[in-house]
């Protein structure tokens, strides 16, 4: 009995990690979208720090374009995009320290970033 289970759950392990359960890639029009919504949000937040938006407001904007640009799932633009997040972190930081200087220092940071990688994902395709 106790080979039988075994055979069992080796079987359903083999089974789970499969083709079949494999998670499909992003077509180009999927990661060229996430590029684009992602550009757009920064792009959005750099605007509304311009005006002089209220810091929850910008706060936000800078978490969404975080999220969105989780969906840029391309290996070749896997380091420039962490390097982007991570220069989104320090907007959000200096945004919480009432540093509107770095924000906005960092922020044009990240809107080159971004576009970079809309570049060489253009140029790549």
């Amino acid at each position: 009995m106790n080979t039988f289970n075994k055979i069992l759950v080796s079987s359903v392990i083999a089974a789970m990690s499969s083709t079949t359960f494999a998670v499909a890639n992003p077509s180009y029009e999927d990661v060229k979208a996430a590029i684009d919504n992602t550009l757009a949000k920064v792009e959005e937040t750099k605007a509304a720090l311009d005006n002089g938006t209220d810091k929850e407001k910008l706060i936000d904007l800078v978490t969404e374009a975080r999220q969105l640009q989780k969906d840029i799932a391309n290996n070749v633009l896997d380091v420039k995009r962490n390097r982007a997040s991570n220069v989104l972190k320090q907007v959000r930081a200096a945004l919480l320290k009432d540093e509107v200087q770095t924000a906005k220092e960092s922020l044009a940071d990240a809107l080159n970033r971004y576009k970079e990688i809309k570049e060489l994902y253009a140029s790549n395709h």
